[in-house]
């Protein structure tokens, strides 16, 4: 190697590193939204969708994609958070596409959309509760 070739090496090697260093730096995740008994909304949904998202992702769990009950089967759907899988798989309730259901819960914004955190999911005569009145949910320490 010829001595200009390790000055260059030299100069750009620290450059690369600082370059690779602060590539690799991850953007902060945003907290999971808070229940906010201010926003507390009472709505007649129908499920358009049920997904569960993994576990080690923000809002791990159950939810619900709806349209208010009103709503064309084309608007807009609202995500429902119902909670843990692990802590919903005990009560045996199964919701499916085109379930009538009544949500109550706190809509709040998360990522830029709007996501409402349910207190209790009505589908005919079987009610979930998933929260005390002040947001607190049950599954707090069983999950």
């Amino acid at each position: 190697m010829g001595f200009r070739t390790v000055v260059v090496f030299f100069l750009v090697a620290p450059l690369l590193l600082g370059l690779t260093a602060s590539s690799g730096q991850t953007a902060q995740a945003e907290p999971e939204p808070r229940y906010d008994s201010a926003t507390t909304v009472d709505m007649m949904t129908v499920v358009a969708d049920v997904r569960e998202v993994p576990r080690g992702n923000p809002l791990s769990g159950s939810h619900l994609m709806v349209r208010l009950d009103s709503a064309k089967e084309t608007s807009e759907t609202i995500d429902v958070y119902l909670g843990p899988a692990n802590y919903l798989k005990d009560f045996e309730v199964t919701f499916a596409k085109g379930d009538r259901v009544q949500v109550i819960g706190s809509k709040v914004k998360y990522g830029g959309a709007p996501v409402v955190l349910a207190r209790q999911v009505r589908r005919e005569s079987t009610t979930l509760y998933l929260r005390d009145e002040n947001g607190t949910p049950y599954w707090r320490g069983r999950t």
